[in-house]
């Protein structure tokens, strides 16, 4: 039977060293608490208080306490013949013993790989499985035989080190402009950041409107009635709900100002929707010159859209005919002739799948998180009256340019 000894009959410098420890702020949690067993088991104090304190199982404390008894002569000794390793035994007394299985130390090569193989497609290596988990990536690991007998543990911190989360996603959408005619590109793009650098100094004479339509827009009645927060507890939506059909939202953004145009709310969205929206904004202030951001939804470039422009800034020319000839030809030639900017109602592109350019999407967002997605309504009638006092409280209350700061040094 091993003898019980305590850190009392040790020399004093092993009871500095472990008290060092303790003070250091650098200390791991294990290592502390293991040094505090010592030192506490010193003071004559029995395992069941100490367990205690630490809020550890007493079995810990008593494990603790017979390693040290077992480590007694070979610490005598260190300090009788080499007392420059004195502290370097302490703190290695005092770190877990070495685990089976498969070593965790692998070269900086092997983890170069372990991070490659993860960063291509698993079809590459005859897995068909959308994405990589620990326990397929450790099994393919296993088949190039790289980095033999390597855990699933250690796979997730060689990529926890890089950052590297296969499991995770966002999406994207590739916009083709962008790398099929890029000088197209950047032009749409400054023309736009210049624009709402000039809506920065609120012209007088300029309007500069972003405009996006919010479709299919849902008039969902939950089907029982929602229960309000109370202390420690979050409120609850019923799951189920009632359909009464959708709304679509023509909106207007105020750039300069932040804020939202009276909405023009219907259950289509054609582009003579889209013209007589527009005229009702234009109606109200009609000689200013108008600056709008589109996309490139076919509604933003129709003919309609077209003649209307026409015969607001008194262009008599012969605007052609759909499909065959003239201005009103292609979707193109309708989009150059309402982007040119020698016009009073000028419209400003934004390049193909770059809608984030369109600051009105801010807005939608804004409009979705705070009434739509959990307000409850009994009819589109309901939901169209709510949308428009929603807007007359934003206006009031929260209406502020947004802070556009891309592609600004």
């Amino acid at each position: 039977m091993v003898q019980k000894k305590t850190i009392a009959t040790l020399c004093g410098r092993v009871r500095k060293i472990l008290e060092s420890l303790l003070r250091s702020t650098k200390s791991q949690a294990r290592i502390v608490n293991r040094a505090s067993i010592f030192v506490m088991s010193s003071d004559g104090k029995p395992d069941s208080e100490i367990a205690k304190s630490l809020n550890l199982h007493v079995n810990t404390i008593s494990k603790w306490r017979h390693r040290f008894a077992e480590a007694y002569d070979i610490l005598t000794g260190i300090e009788k013949d080499d007392p420059d390793k004195l502290e370097e035994s302490v703190i290695k007394l005092l770190l877990d013993n070495p685990r089976s299985g498969a070593p965790e130390d692998y070269d900086a090569n092997q983890r170069a790989l372990v991070v490659t193989m993860a960063c291509q497609n698993p079809s590459d290596y005859g897995f068909e499985i959308s994405h990589w988990s620990l326990p397929y990536l450790r099994l393919a690991i296993e088949n190039e035989g790289f980095a033999p007998g390597i855990s699933e543990s250690t796979i997730n911190r060689i990529l926890n080190d890089v950052d590297v989360r296969p499991h995770k996603h966002q999406y994207w959408l590739h916009s083709k402009e962008k790398y099929e005619s890029p000088e197209t590109y950047d032009a749409k793009i400054n023309a736009i950041n210049n624009l709402y650098r000039q809506a920065k100094e609120n012209p007088e004479d300029i309007r500069i409107l972003s405009t996006d339509e919010m479709t299919g827009i849902q008039a969902l009645e939950h089907k029982y009635a929602d229960k309000p927060p109370m202390p420690n507890k979050d409120a609850k939506i019923e799951f189920e709900y009632i359909r009464h059909g959708t709304t679509t939202l023509i909106g207007f953004f105020d750039v300069p100002t932040g804020r939202i145009e009276p909405p023009f709310l219907n259950e289509t969205r054609t582009e003579e929707d889209f013209v007589n929206a527009l005229q009702e904004i234009i109606s109200r202030d009609p000689q200013k010159r108008y600056c709008i951001v589109a996309d490139n939804l076919n509604t933003h470039e129709s003919e309609s859209l077209v003649r209307y422009v026409a015969e607001q800034i008194g262009d008599k020319q012969d605007l052609g005919i759909k499909g065959r000839r003239g201005i009103l030809k292609s979707k193109e030639s309708r989009a150059q002739y309402l982007s040119n900017p020698d016009h009073r109602i000028c419209f400003y592109y934004t390049p193909i799948h770059c809608s984030w350019m369109n600051q009105i999407e801010i807005w939608f967002g804004i409009i979705n998180r705070r009434l739509l997605r959990k307000k409850s309504f009994k009819s589109v009638e309901e939901l169209i009256q709510s949308i428009k006092i929603y807007v007359e409280q934003y206006n009031r209350y929260f209406a502020h340019p947004f802070n556009w700061k891309y592609g600004i040094d």
